[in-house]
């Protein structure tokens, strides 16, 4: 199931996001086989480590594809192999932040 949601202030990165993070993309120490996250002050769909494991789309508000990810998570449960992920854009062009989350089962 894919959850999306578009607002004036992030609801899955840090609210202070801009000043918290000096790096673009900033991973988790606790980073393995089964679960990643990223945060930062965001980079481009096309750089982002997670693209290929959730599926990163531009803006939910205007469809602008001129977007930073600023925060990325990626999971699999190891007793079901289902897959878990969360992603926040932040749109360049009209400013609202766009979060999806998706669950396989």
């Amino acid at each position: 199931m894919l959850y999306e949601k578009v607002q004036d202030i992030p609801r899955l990165a840090f609210q202070d996001w801009m000043t918290r993070h000096s790096a673009d993309i900033v991973p988790d120490e606790h980073n393995d086989w089964d679960g990643q996250i990223f945060r930062g002050t965001g980079v481009p769909i096309e750089e982002h480590p997670l693209k290929g494991n959730c599926s990163m789309y531009g803006c939910g508000n205007c469809e602008s594809e001129n977007v930073k990810v600023i925060y990325a998570q990626w999971s699999v449960s190891v007793a079901s192999g289902d897959a878990y992920w969360d992603y926040e854009v932040i749109c360049e062009d009209c400013g609202k932040y766009t979060s999806r989350s998706f669950s396989e089962n």
